[in-house]
């Protein structure tokens, strides 16, 4: 069988002997395809969202959106598609599965190994936006700021000659930018951060200060930062995925990904540049990106986290297969409704009982596996943009946090288990460690190392209270009975037929 590259797809695509009636190749010429979007973090999301909205553009005769990848760290990503001319099959699955071999990646670029390359690329006359999906801890974030004592960001304060953030990259591209005179540049973080535009500014911003501070001024008028929503369940790539593509299409692709049908992006409409008519092929601008944002966080992302710590405890591997154990499902379910929805300012033209309705039944697509410890990695970073706000705006409002305090004793016992079965994928792994290691109570220090006191739930002593409790009955007693418990101290006197089966 031949590897997936433009000349084998081409010769399969002439080939009605052997050619897939299933495969939609690349009808448009790459070599025409103008690259003018430099994105950071070409992972599998990227690959099945951005990637795809672009080349639904190249597909439409938009010509000038095609896409250069930066990979921050790995050269994993870039050997794999280079061998593939960077092609690749992008598979939809949910009922029937469909298969599209996406054009749009032209080049993968590898940070380390040359950042004067990604600097200059940046800077480039041609390049008119720049895009992120970097994971939150790509941000430096630090209780939901950044957090500019970390090494890394140091090491850019002190020089850009080799940057080590994405902060670092994006300010010595803006400043070789300015010295050619190279035009306004737009960026856009494609990350599901609170505010990612404008955390994305602040960190550029106190670079040029540092290292340009005459450029500030230039900067505000020629560069700007949006944010953006960005929701699609993209898993990671496994053996079976693979296998499927090959038989499927009759051709070896290496590195396909795969996703749900479901997909939205919805960004800023912040753009100092050429805006790309993405609006073509689906994607909303809106001048108020914040409650969506939100929207996105305190339900479908929140709901993902909640879900995967509670699968590691019973001892599920995917998050299709935790919520068909019934104390999960339930417990996903009122945890939405009751906890997140009344402290949630959901967007007009968004129910919020439907959209807690359709994300559990997303989830529930067992066509697309998605594993619990995926969802689980860096969870340090994510449960305190996730979860926290959300707790903090529930006490506010004097409204019951039972099942909160019960999440967050949960995530404890989550971080002691996977610790204790060498599992834990995190950023703050030694620190973590070291507190388990003391064998004492270790509450309030592993809420404190990841940054919890930064929020008022931690001066609760009711809030605490529960929390310690919680923890209590999740050690000592069966997980699934702990959930089952907690629900029915908290279970409300009348609920609707439709509240109790997503209940």
């Amino acid at each position: 069988m031949q590897q997936l590259t433009a000349a084998n797809l081409k010769q399969l695509l002439d080939d009605p002997e052997n050619r897939s009636p299933s495969i939609d190749g690349v009808p448009y010429d790459r070599n025409a395809i103008q690259p003018s979007v430099v994105h950071f973090g070409v992972g599998n999301f990227h690959r099945c969202h951005q990637a795809v909205y672009m080349d639904r553009l190249l597909r439409q005769g938009f010509d000038s959106w095609g896409i250069i990848g930066i990979s921050m760290r790995s050269t994993k990503t870039r050997d794999v598609l280079e061998s593939q001319d960077f092609l690749y099959t992008e598979v939809t699955l949910g009922g029937q599965a469909s298969f599209r071999i996406i054009g749009s990646i032209l080049d993968i670029l590898v940070a380390p190994e040359d950042p004067d390359a990604v600097v200059k690329l940046v800077a480039k006359q041609t390049t008119k936006l720049v895009t992120t999906t970097i994971t939150e801890k790509g941000y430096y974030l630090s209780s939901g700021n950044i957090d500019y004592s970390h090494t890394d960001m140091s090491a850019d304060e002190a020089s850009l000659e080799r940057p080590q953030t994405i902060y670092g990259y994006l300010a010595a591209g803006i400043i070789l930018r300015s010295v050619s005179d190279a035009g306004p540049l737009s960026i856009v973080c494609c990350d599901n951060i609170d505010a990612g535009g404008q955390k994305m500014r602040a960190g550029v911003f106190a670079l040029l200060k540092i290292h340009s501070p005459h450029l500030e001024d230039w900067a505000d008028k020629n560069i700007s930062f949006a944010s953006s929503m960005v929701d699609k369940v993209a898993p990671t790539t496994d053996d079976s995925l693979r296998a499927l593509v090959d038989s499927t299409l009759n051709i070896k692709d290496a590195w396909p990904v795969s996703a749900e049908p479901f997909s939205q992006w919805i960004i800023e409409d912040k753009f100092a540049g050429p805006r790309p008519p993405l609006d073509e092929v689906g994607v909303i601008f809106s001048g108020d990106i914040i409650k969506h944002q939100q929207m996105k966080l305190r339900f479908l992302n929140a709901s993902h986290s909640i879900i995967a710590v509670l699968a590691h405890l019973t001892g599920h591997k995917n998050i299709h297969d935790a919520l068909e154990h019934p104390p999960i499902f339930r417990f996903v379910g009122r945890v939405l409704r009751e906890a997140i929805l009344p402290v949630t300012d959901v967007p007009e033209g968004f129910e919020g009982s439907q959209y807690i309705i359709d994300i559990i039944q997303r989830f529930q697509n067992s066509a697309l596996p998605y594993s619990a410890q995926q969802v689980n990695t860096d969870s340090s970073q994510k449960i305190n943009l996730r979860w926290f706000p959300t707790i903090e705006d529930a006490l506010m409002k004097s409204n019951d946090t039972t099942l909160m305090s019960f999440m967050i004793a949960a995530w404890i016992v989550y971080i002691e288990k996977a610790l204790e079965d060498y599992t834990l994928n995190d950023p703050l792994h030694a620190e973590l460690f070291k507190i388990h290691q003391n064998g004492s109570s270790n509450i309030e220090q592993f809420l404190k190392a990841i940054g919890a006191d930064k929020f008022s739930f931690m001066d609760s002593s009711s809030f605490m209270a529960a929390v310690t409790r919680a923890y209590e009955t999740l050690s000592d007693n069966d997980v699934s009975i702990a959930i089952t418990d907690v629900l029915n101290e908290t279970d409300l006197p009348s609920k609707s037929s439709k509240d109790l089966y997503y209940a």
